[in-house]
C-alpha cells in the first residue's frame, strides 16, 4: 500500500519549492493614514497602560525520557544558555520528569512537563496534567475529554504535517487548540536537496545561527486550518476560540537517509521559534515554582500568547489588545479574549519597533496592512481578528526588501451583539 504522506515528503525534498523562507515581498496594499488615524495612533503612543509581563519559552521538547538526545538537565542548561524563561517538555506518553522531580526552576528557566500522546487520528499535546495521567484509549475525542477533564490543556500537534498529520478535524472537540507552528513540520516542507546543501554550508560557516533563517517561514496550511476551526459552526453566530501555539518538536538529533546526526543542538534551536506568554503578574525563580507554572499554563489556556521567530529579533514588548474606546483608562481585552462588537471599540497592535509591516486579518482575510509600529482598527464588525508582524530591512515604494515573518498573535474574538 502506498503511503502518500511519504510520497509528499519525498517530493518536497526533491523539489526546489520553498528553497527560500525570506526575500522580497510586494505589499498587498499600502495605506497612507488619514488625519483621524494619525491622531488615533498618536493617542495610543501617549497611553500609559498597566504593566504586563512577557515571558518567552520553547514548547514541545523531547528528552531521554522518550526519543530526545539529552537529559532534562541538558535541556535546562541549553534553555538557560539561550535565555529562555520557560521550557516545556512533551515526551511521548511519559510524565516521569514530574515523578522524578525534574520540573521546576533550573537556574533562570522554568521547566514544565506535559506529554505527547498518540491517538487514532494523530498526536495530542497534554499540558498541565497530573503525573498519573495517561489516556485509557486511543480514540481521539475521548482522549481530548480526558485531558481537559483532568484540568489539562489539549492541543493538536502536527496538524498538517507531511509525515504524520491530524487526519480528521471533525474529531477535534471544543477547547482543543492547535500547534499552529511546528518547526520540524515547517522544515520538512522547506528543506529540499539544494536547500539542505545551503543550510549545511551556512551552519558550518561563521554565522551559524543564520542557517535557521532558511526554514523560519510562515506555515500557510496550518494558519488556514486554524482560521477555519475558529469560524462559527453551521447555524451559530459566535466564534469558537482556538488557542494557537508555536512548537519546536526538538530532539537535538536529526535522522536522514538512515543515519543519525547530532543537529541541531537544543541551544541552537531554542534561539529560533518561541511562544511568548503574557501575564498580569510577574514570575521569578525566587518564588514557588507552582505559582510560576500556574501563570504560564493559565496564559496558554486563555490564548494570551503569541508566536515569534526570535532569531529574527527579540519580539518582547509586542502588544495586541482591545479598548472600549480610545479614551478608556484600561484595556478591555487581550489576545485570546472575547468582546462584543461596538462602534467605539478599537483593536490596538504595537510592534517592538517601527520597521515593521503589521497585517490585520479578520476571519483569515487581510483587512489592513500598515508600515508602522502601531495599528489602530475599529472593532465595529464581528470577526476573529489576529495580527501578523513582518520585519524588513529596506523599503522601495510599495516594495520591501529583506522581509521576514516575525510575530503571529492569537486572535481577539469580536463577537456579534446579542
Amino acid at each position: 500500500m502506498i503511503k502518500w504522506s511519504r510520497v509528499r515528503l519525498y517530493l518536497s525534498i526533491l523539489s526546489c519549492e520553498g528553497l527560500f523562507a525570506t526575500g522580497i515581498e510586494r505589499l498587498q496594499f499600502s495605506e497612507n493614514p488619514t488625519d483621524e488615524q494619525a491622531a488615533a495612533i498618536k493617542k495610543v503612543k501617549q497611553r500609559r497602560d498597566a504593566p504586563l509581563y512577557d515571558y518567552a519559552g520553547a514548547m514541545h521538547v523531547h528528552s531521554t525520557y522518550s526519543d530526545g538526545a539529552g537529559t532534562v538537565e541538558d535541556v535546562a542548561a541549553a534553555a538557560n544558555e539561550a535565555g529562555l524563561d520557560f521550557v516545556l517538555l512533551c515526551d511521548h506518553s511519559n510524565l516521569d520528569a514530574i515523578t522524578n522531580g525534574d520540573d521546576g526552576w533550573r537556574g533562570k528557566t522554568l521547566v514544565l512537563v506535559g506529554t505527547e500522546v498518540t491517538t487514532d487520528t494523530g498526536h495530542l499535546l497534554a499540558l498541565d496534567v497530573p503525573p498519573s495521567f495517561l489516556p485509557v484509549t486511543l480514540e481521539a475525542p475521548q482522549t481530548q475529554r480526558e485531558i481537559m477533564g483532568q484540568g489539562g490543556i489539549s492541543l493538536i500537534a502536527l496538524p498538517c504535517d507531511l509525515k504524520d498529520h491530524w487526519r480528521d478535524f471533525d474529531k477535534r472537540i471544543p477547547g482543543t487548540g492547535l500547534e499552529v507552528f511546528n518547526l520540524s513540520a515547517i522544515a520538512r516542507t522547506k528543506i529540499n536537496l539544494p536547500g539542505l546543501a545551503m543550510i549545511w554550508r551556512r551552519y558550518n560557516g561563521p554565522e551559524r545561527d543564520k542557517a535557521f533563517h532558511l526554514v523560519s517561514a510562515r506555515p500557510d496550511r496550518e494558519i488556514a486550518c486554524w482560521d477555519s476551526q475558529i469560524q462559527p459552526k453551521s447555524g451559530e453566530r459566535r466564534y469558537q476560540p482556538v488557542v494557537g501555539i508555536a512548537s519546536l518538536d526538538a530532539h537535538a538529533v536529526m535522522k536522514f537517509a538512515g543515519k543519525t546526526y547530532p543537529f541541531p543542538t537544543y541551544a541552537e534551536i531554542f534561539r529560533t521559534l518561541r511562544t511568548h506568554v503574557i501575564t498580569e503578574s510577574p514570575m521569578s525563580a525566587k518564588d514557588d515554582a507552582a505559582k510560576s507554572k500556574a501563570l504560564v499554563h493559565d496564559a496558554i489556556r486563555r490564548g494570551r500568547c503569541y508566536m515569534s521567530y526570535d532569531n529574527y529579533g527579540d519580539a518582547s514588548g509586542f502588544r495586541y489588545y482591545a479598548l472600549e474606546s480610545l479614551d478608556a483608562p484600561v484595556s478591555s481585552a487581550l489576545m485570546g479574549d472575547e468582546i462584543e462588537a461596538g462602534e467605539d471599540k478599537v483593536l490596538i497592535c504595537r510592534a517592538p519597533h517601527n520597521r515593521s509591516i503589521i497585517r490585520l486579518f479578520r476571519d483569515g482575510k487581510l483587512v489592513r496592512t500598515i508600515l508602522s509600529g502601531t495599528l489602530v482598527h475599529s472593532a465595529a464588525q464581528p470577526g476573529s481578528y489576529r495580527v501578523e508582524v513582518y520585519s524588513y530591512k529596506y523599503r522601495f515604494g510599495e516594495f520591501c526588501a529583506g522581509v521576514k515573518p516575525w510575530i503571529f498573535s492569537n486572535p481577539i474574538y469580536v463577537q456579534p451583539t446579542a
